[in-house]
């Protein structure tokens, strides 16, 4: 069993470095145009990843005031709530156009990780502060 881990770490390891190397020639090669949109993308995401890891948290007295209500429908709004914020700030984040089949999956998937997160941080939030 050792060797299998061995021989799986080596593969991964592998793996991992030539889609470095792979990332890197094809960023310089890349023209400048393309590298500016590229990072442009990945900015406005970073941005939005901060915005929805902050919003439970900087809104934690209004998590606390629906906590002390002790109903499931006011909780489910909440959650629904911040994730309707989340959506509406990444379609301003993105000029309110998604292109292409990977940029709607990318979204969706994103709308429902926050969700998720969402759930976790506001149950959290109401377990522990309220």
């Amino acid at each position: 069993m050792d060797l299998l881990k061995k021989i799986a770490t080596i593969v991964i390891t592998a793996a991992a470095v030539l889609g470095v190397i792979v990332g890197a020639i094809s960023w310089f090669q890349m023209a400048p145009a393309d590298r500016s949109a590229i990072l442009s993308v990945v900015w406005r995401g970073l941005g939005w990843i901060g915005i929805v890891l902050v919003l439970p948290w900087a809104t934690c007295f209004v998590t606390m005031w629906v906590a002390k209500r002790e109903s499931n429908a006011a909780g489910a709004s909440l959650v629904a709530g911040y994730t309707l914020i989340d959506l509406a700030v990444l379609g301003w984040l993105f000029n309110f156009s998604i292109s292409g089949t990977t940029g709607v999956v990318l979204c969706v998937l994103g709308v429902l990780i926050a969700l998720a997160y969402n759930l976790l941080a506001c149950d959290w939030i109401a377990e522990k502060l309220g």
